[in-house]
């Protein structure tokens, strides 16, 4: 079974400096766990651990780049890299939302509808993290006029096949539709943090207590890698050059399966280097690409 893995080979003997220091609350002055920090036009990043703490290495030719922090609930924030370096705090802003009413009805007999049901025998590739580069994989739910009595988000799958995943965690996010049809806002108002056993092939994560309405215009689910101690794992690649040469990288568990599917039936965007783009992977048959394996379960 193919893994496609965010994998940036690259050779440098460039001088690095490291950036340490911990992601607080500007209100609360607490630190801030799992913040995305990437730094812009290059390869390059992390997350901050459970303690908002981070350590980044940062090589010569990124240090006149800026680096982007976003987190769930908080504003997204652009310093240079040299601030980074200068600073032992950073500071996020709280977002200032505006709660819409939610009106919930009596719920007499429960009624269900599965979304892009999977089943093992359909997951024929897998998604990876090497790099140390943040990713986020997001792929989009559009409404149908079939969903009209069964409009709750329920709970959400994520499966993991037959790759044998070493503990991890990870963070799910959903994200409305921009208007460039990429992931925009996040639909979730707390971070929703899982937490994987070691060779778990599939986890469910219960939503329904969000009382989230599927969007009209459709909306997408995310899956986020976090790039923490616990989730790290050295690994040893080989690559079929005339050396055979070998190379040590840290992977970041989990693998999350894909499913394939032909072009154009399903819309998959990744969150690479501090920005939301299309995304596409392809297989070994050119006529099918690599869907991130998630299911939907909607309730009325």
């Amino acid at each position: 079974m193919r893994v496609i893995f965010l994998f940036i080979s690259f050779l440098s003997f460039a001088q690095e400096q490291v950036a340490k220091g911990v992601v607080l609350d500007q209100v609360t002055n607490l630190p801030i766990p799992y913040v995305n920090i990437s730094i812009l036009d290059s390869t390059v990043g992390t997350s901050s651990d459970e303690d908002g703490s981070y350590n980044l290495r940062i090589k010569e030719k990124n240090l006149k780049k800026r680096v982007k922090l976003t987190s769930l609930g908080y504003e997204n924030h652009e310093i240079p890299v040299s601030s980074l370096l200068k600073s032992q705090n950073i500071f996020l802003k709280p977002k200032t939302e505006t709660l819409e009413e939610v009106v919930i009805a009596d719920k007499f007999e429960e009624k269900l509808k599965i979304v892009n049901k999977i089943e093992d025998s359909d997951l024929c590739h897998g998604y990876g993290s090497i790099a140390e580069n943040p990713w986020i994989m997001a792929l989009y739910f559009p409404y149908l006029d079939a969903y009209d009595e069964t409009q709750y988000l329920k709970s959400i799958k994520f499966h993991f096949g037959n790759f044998k995943n070493k503990k991890a965690k990870f963070r799910v996010r959903l994200f409305t539709i921009g208007t460039d049809s990429l992931p925009d806002k996040d639909l979730l108002k707390e971070n929703v943090i899982v937490k994987l056993k070691k060779k778990q092939k599939e986890t469910e994560i219960n939503i329904s207590d969000y009382d989230i309405l599927f969007p009209s215009e459709g909306f997408y689910i995310a899956f986020e890698w976090l790039y923490i101690p616990y989730n790290a794992e050295e690994v040893t690649f080989h690559f079929t050059d005339k050396n055979k040469k070998k190379e040590k990288r840290m992977k970041y568990s989990p693998t999350l399966s894909a499913t394939c599917a032909k072009e154009g039936d399903f819309v998959v965007a990744s969150y690479i280097s501090g920005e939301w783009r299309f995304y596409v992977a392809k297989t070994s048959n050119n006529e099918y690409r690599a869907i991130p394996a998630i299911s939907l379960t909607l309730s009325n």
